[in-house]
């Protein structure tokens, strides 16, 4: 076998590799950031740099790198079978054992569960099984599904028409029709400019005003994170998830969580519904259900939802979906998630990481700083009174990504305007100590270039 050098890495990527999100120039006159080992809280890159994953590289390594005992299970599930398809009434041992396992572990009566292999694959599965529900049960009408502005959903066209970032959106629209948006609880830059303290939700009135308008017998379903991701760690208000609950009930729409950055301990509790005590009618979950040691996802639904299909085919499968392998590293994961109670350390060791970022609300461009648990975000401004945004042209979070990279702290998923933060589950407080002298180093080194350079472009 060919011994390939930095050398060849960097020719492959700049004539043959396209990134996931990712500018190619950087790529090309850069070479990629090659990660090639990580242990526990640890990674490697090509060149033996050692770094803390402040990310769970993207809020998915919830149990840490290179577990030995999912990397085992992994591997005895590839020597007894390595692939069974679950189309026509087959099954596998391990999907079937999964699937009991989570019907264990969800509150109320979320029993059924389909599997699929990425986290869009899982909320355009609970978007099937929404519209082919309200076929089956005589409400044909009921085709339309409601999300939220800022949301991220996936970016398969059906997970996108889901997702609200217009960005995202821009250069693939038409989308699929018949997908519906209202405002996030953003309380930072409240659209209604509102006191988040003393407001009456007016972002769950404009839930129901849109229904209204829409007409409540063409709706099918609201989609929402409890805990939004791509924006930056929005926590709902208190009430605010009871609140959509009612409404989706007096309707009769049903709700949909969705749970791939979520789950599995990543709020400070197993499952972030946990935290305000509301059951959906559906959930999704990715990333964390494995760790990342192999694809899946899964979308399970509750008896309601289900009890038609009893007598239907769901019309929907796909070739990879609860691979053997993959559902024996989410079996042992989530084994491991138990056993060392890993949302209670992110829950404890949560509230520390929050204190500590919130020392960066002393920089002039930190605006906001935002989170629970392991899943926290610093929001920058280019001024602090007016809550002005930084102009995009000054990508302010991936500079300050590159200084991280540069102290030995792994940071992607950086934007404009925002740096996300969402180590393992299994950080301690001198991880979260590390993650935060060096992100504040950054911040300082790229908050005095961003002000002269942005001073500079308005004279």
């Amino acid at each position: 076998m060919k011994e390939y050098t930095w050398e060849d890495y960097k020719r492959i990527a700049r004539d043959h590799f396209i990134p996931h999100f990712g500018m190619w120039s950087e790529l090309a006159e850069e070479g990629p950031k090659l990660i090639v080992k990580g242990k526990g809280m640890k990674l490697w890159d090509i060149h033996g740099k050692e770094y803390i994953d402040g990310m769970s590289i993207l809020w998915v390594v919830n149990v840490g790198h290179g577990r030995e005992e999912i990397i085992e299970a992994m591997r005895q599930q590839a020597e007894k079978i390595s692939y069974v398809s679950l189309f026509g009434g087959y099954a596998h041992e391990p999907a079937l054992q999964l699937a009991e396992k989570l019907a264990s572990i969800l509150p109320g009566d979320l029993n059924h569960v389909f599997f699929a292999g990425s986290g869009s694959e899982a909320i355009e599965t609970a978007v099937k099984i929404a519209k082919q529900y309200f076929h089956v049960i005589g409400e044909p009408k009921r085709y339309k599904i409601i999300a939220r502005w800022e949301s991220y959903h996936g970016v398969t066209y059906g997970a996108l028409s889901v997702a609200g970032i217009r960005q995202n959106r821009n250069f693939f629209e038409p989308l699929v029709p018949g997908f519906l948006h209202f405002n996030p609880p953003y309380c930072y830059r409240c659209p209604y400019k509102l006191n988040p303290n003393t407001c009456s939700l007016q972002c769950v009135d404009e839930l129901e005003n849109l229904i209204l308008a829409e007409g409540p017998k063409t709706i099918a379903a609201v989609v929402i994170e409890p805990v939004m991701s791509a924006i930056g760690s929005l926590v709902p208000p208190k009430d605010y998830l009871k609140r959509v609950r009612e409404i989706c009930d007096k309707y009769g729409i049903l709700l949909i969580f969705d749970e791939v950055n979520n789950g599995f301990g990543r709020t400070g509790r197993m499952f972030a519904m946990e935290r305000w005590g509301v059951i959906p009618d559906m959930v999704t979950f990715g990333k964390g259900i494995t760790s990342g040691y192999a694809p899946l996802s899964a979308t399970v639904i509750s008896d309601k939802v289900f009890e038609p299909f009893k007598k239907w085919m769901l019309m929907h499968g796909l070739t990879f979906g609860g691979h053997p392998v993959s559902t024996a590293a989410a079996l042992k994961n989530i084994e491991i998630i138990e056993r060392e109670r890993l949302w209670e350390n992110a829950d404890k060791m949560g509230e520390y990481l929050g204190e500590r970022l919130k020392e960066l609300l002393e920089f002039d461009i930190v605006g906001d700083v935002r989170g629970i648990g392991f899943h926290w975000t610093v929001e920058y401004v280019a001024n602090k009174e007016t809550m002005e945004r930084i102009p995009g042209k000054f990508w302010v979070a991936a500079r300050i990504e590159k200084e991280m990279l540069k102290r030995g702290v792994y940071l992607a998923r950086a934007s404009v305007d925002r740096t996300y933060i969402a180590p393992p589950l299994i950080a301690t407080k001198e991880d979260i100590d590390f993650i935060v002298d060096k992100l504040k180093e950054s911040v300082a080194v790229i908050q005095d270039q961003f002000l002269k350079e942005y001073k500079g472009a308005k004279v």
